[in-house]
């Protein structure tokens, strides 16, 4: 498929065989721009035939780097970052209004549970201020294995861009833990390990809300197979380059909280991504 394609990352050639994409022809008949950038042998954007896929995007632009690390390939569409963006708006008005209400009807017996329920109204406006910081970014998961020698044969839309990264030596681990930041990558080490070289969680972190964001994407939860550290899914899961594990602080609990498990909710049906941890840390 990568035949008869209009590149360019350096000179350009448009056969004529094969035009630009013509906005006349349906969207399945069109030929595709997409943009391949990253660690690929000629980065730049190129226009493909209407059935191409991922995979001939990545031939198109000479194939991978030996520095290439597909399992953290960031695939974006712009009908998913729009479609993402209306909904993730709806989910904050009705984070918004759910935090009303519990504030509304939450009663204060004593100026210390009065100062308690003020720093949590507080605390959860400041949460959906970072929030509307944040941007979707139309960003499919692509659920690939950590050792998957290529992309899922999904079919290429006009306007994807595809973003190959090298592969990172690091895992972050922010939020409520005594020492936030970035640690070296260490062949077998557990995420569990990496929190506890943050100091682990603080008095205030919300423990059960714990997630690792992956590189490739999707997230994980201690609350998908319950239990917390010790028992729970995320004590001896095998961390991966470029993790990101994030410990919540804790806030009011409103039922749409508890239901929506809005931490994993958000991060993963709305794509913020890396961009959400580091506004939310």
């Amino acid at each position: 498929m990568a035949r008869g394609v209009e590149s360019r990352p350096g000179k350009r050639r448009c056969p004529a065989r094969l035009q630009p994409v013509d906005a006349r022809l349906s969207a399945q008949l069109q030929n595709k721009r997409v943009r391949v950038e990253g660690e690929v042998v000629r980065p730049g954007e190129y226009v493909l035939p209407a059935d191409s896929s991922l995979a001939d995007a990545l031939r198109a632009a000479g194939g991978l780097t030996p520095l290439a690390y597909l399992f953290g390939t960031e695939f974006t569409r712009e009908s998913v970052r729009v479609t993402q963006q209306e909904n993730y708006e709806r989910a904050l008005r009705d984070l918004e209004v759910e935090f009303a209400k519990a504030a509304y009807t939450r009663k204060a017996l004593t100026a210390d549970e009065a100062a308690a329920q003020a720093a949590s109204g507080t605390g959860s406006s400041v949460l959906i201020q970072r929030l509307r910081e944040v941007r979707p970014t139309g960003r499919i998961v692509l659920q690939l294995d950590p050792a998957a020698p290529q992309l899922p044969a999904l079919a290429l839309e006009d306007g994807d861009r595809i973003y190959v990264p090298a592969r990172p030596n690091s895992v972050g681990v922010f939020g409520s833990v005594f020492n936030g930041g970035s640690y070296l990558f260490g062949q077998g080490r557990t995420i569990d390990d990496f929190l506890k070289l943050a100091g682990g969680p603080t008095r205030g972190a919300d423990a059960e809300s714990v997630f690792v964001l992956r590189a490739n994407g999707s997230v994980v939860s201690a609350r998908q197979d319950g239990g917390w550290f010790g028992g729970g899914s995320l004590a001896n899961l095998a961390a991966q380059p470029g993790d990101t594990v994030f410990v919540p602080e804790e806030v009011g609990k409103t039922s749409w909280v508890q239901n929506a498990k809005e931490w994993t909710q958000i991060l993963a049906q709305f794509g913020l991504g890396a961009a959400a941890i580091k506004t939310l840390k």
